[in-house]
């Protein structure tokens, strides 16, 4: 009964402020449209300039030159995996000289080892390694008869920091590089990446952002289904609004199970990947800035922003929100464990308001748009504007992004796709964006 009274002694005052509110609201959602207009011409500008000095650059001769550092991929497959001999076809066929995969499986699930041993005929190997990290007994070590570069770890008991770990005792080579299962590699992945570190001799960590899709080995985006293009522009406009924050520190922490390559020093250094940590590889790169920074050493961390991932989108919205609200899950985590380096990386805390701040503050500038329009202190015609900048301005973002995409690096060619994707990007704004962001929001 009070609280009612309260509301109605309350009511003119909210009436007469909530004007003002819906003009800060709008001036807000205006200079963040720009904000991000903005972002998207200093993306621009990087990519550009990254594409013309990657013109003069001969990776097949790059491949063949002494400087080229061999590569162990780490593919940590403790559970049962649908499509894991999919995935080991695609990690066996990419276009490098020099790497090892190493798969860190279960016996015990005989689903997943009957595949391995039917697919790729594997041979009980006798090979000796330091336990440099801890990690799970070996409880057998494997050779493929088909192909030399093909290990296969038994590993009970495991999680993915622990299988993690122990790829990187066996592994042979100074830069590892975990994959996940659901990730596609292209076959020049390995040569951009390592051509990266070569470039680059303080560089102790590349990371990518994971597109959505099929590689172009595989058939382009033509042939994607509605609900999974309007996944590849949501990725897509997160990429290049967002890409200020997360290039400082080269990964994006809710998207962190992506293709990523670690300099094996650097990670035996800080213990290797820890099993508290619900994003083992986000968690990890955090230690070795920490490290870094504490050591006062020079080093760099470094986004590689060629589509050298792609991630399977996912069937349906449900699958979507579960992958978002376990991505803000590890995001919330990672930076618990890591608060004092992560108040030290302006990327880490711009990561953080892009995800979880600023939808809250949209969703309250339409909800209070709204409210002030249904208690008649503003006119009809305000709220429909509001909501049509809103709208227009998503749009055009998510149309810039794909357009940039395609200039940097001509994924697709056919006219009919793209014209689709931009009516898509249009409509994408009022149904699949408005459901991503409630889903980030709670």
């Amino acid at each position: 009964m009070q609280l009612i009274l309260w509301i109605q002694n309350a009511l003119p005052g909210i009436k007469a402020a909530l004007p003002y509110v819906c003009y800060g609201f709008l001036l807000l959602a205006l200079l963040a449209g720009i904000a991000r207009l903005v972002l998207l011409s200093r993306a621009t500008i990087a990519l550009r300039r990254q594409v013309r000095s990657l013109r003069s650059v001969d990776y097949r001769r790059f491949q063949d030159s002494e400087h080229v550092m061999p590569v162990s991929l780490i593919l940590p497959a403790v559970d049962e995996t649908e499509s894991l001999s999919e995935q080991l076809e695609n990690l066996l066929c990419l276009e490098f000289r020099q790497y090892e995969l190493i798969v860190v499986a279960n016996k015990l699930h005989e689903t997943t080892w009957e595949s391995l041993c039917q697919g790729f005929s594997l041979l009980p190997f006798r090979q000796p390694f330091k336990r440099t990290l801890n990690a799970p007994q070996v409880e057998g070590v494997y050779r493929s008869a088909k192909d030399v570069r093909l290990l296969v770890l038994d590993v009970r008991s495991a999680d993915r920091a622990g299988a993690l770990n122990a790829g990187v005792n066996v592994s042979s080579y100074p830069i590892i590089a975990p994959v996940y299962p659901d990730l596609r590699l292209t076959k020049d992945a390995l040569l951009k990446t390592v051509y990266a570190f070569v470039s680059d001799p303080a560089c102790v960590f590349i990371g990518s952002f994971a597109r959505v899709g099929k590689t172009p080995e595989d058939g382009a985006n033509a042939r994607m289904p509605m609900f999974a293009q309007e996944q590849y522009l949501e990725r897509m406009r997160t990429f290049y609004t967002n890409r200020t924050g997360y290039a400082t520190i080269g990964l994006y922490l809710p998207l962190s199970k992506t293709f990523a390559a670690f300099l094996k020093s650097a990670v035996t250094e800080v213990g290797g990947f820890s099993s508290e940590a619900r994003a083992e590889a986000a968690d990890l790169l955090l230690r070795i800035h920490a490290r870094m920074k504490k050591d006062k050493r020079s080093y760099s961390a470094r986004l590689l922003p060629d589509a050298v991932c792609y991630q399977l989108p996912q069937k349906n919205m449900r699958g979507v929100c579960a992958q978002l609200r376990a991505g803000q899950r590890e995001m919330r985590n990672t930076v618990r464990r890591n608060r004092a380096i992560t108040r030290a990386l302006r990327g880490a805390g711009y990561t953080r308001f892009a995800e979880r701040v600023w939808p809250f503050v949209e969703l309250l500038g339409v909800v209070s748009v709204l409210a002030a329009t249904l208690l008649g202190v503003v006119p009809l015609l305000f709220a429909g504007l509001y909501l049509l900048i809103g709208v227009l301005l998503g749009a055009i973002q998510s149309a810039l992004s794909m357009l940039l995409e395609e200039y940097a690096f001509q994924r697709q060619t056919n006219t009919g796709v793209l014209l689709g994707r931009y009516v898509l990007a249009i409509w994408d704004n009022l149904t699949f964006r408005l459901r991503v962001a409630l889903a980030r929001i709670f």
